[in-house]
């Protein structure tokens, strides 16, 4: 009786171990909406001709903070600058 039990499970798991498997492989295909508009924007951010005050870069940086807010970016301003490649004022 024990044995079939076990039987039963272990092939449920191996259903399980298949399917979650397979959304893996799903995953690790779709597009990163995220990951694709940090690579843009860094491309946006270095190339931009900026004034001497930096407000070019500092309004791009802004908005692009916040479209990454929309698509999931948890961190702060300070943090996605970083991410862009600024450097910090002196």
């Amino acid at each position: 009786m024990r044995a079939a039990r076990l039987q039963d499970a272990l092939e449920r798991l191996t259903v399980a171990i298949r399917d979650v498997e397979a959304e893996l492989t799903a995953l690790k295909a779709e597009h990163d909406p995220l990951a694709s508009h940090i690579f843009v924007s860094r491309r946006h951010y270095r190339n931009v001709n900026d004034t001497k005050s930096g407000k070019r870069r500092e309004m791009m940086a802004r908005i692009s903070f916040n479209t990454a807010c929309e698509l999931g970016f948890r961190g702060g301003l300070d943090e996605w600058k970083g991410l862009m490649g600024a450097v910090a004022r002196r």
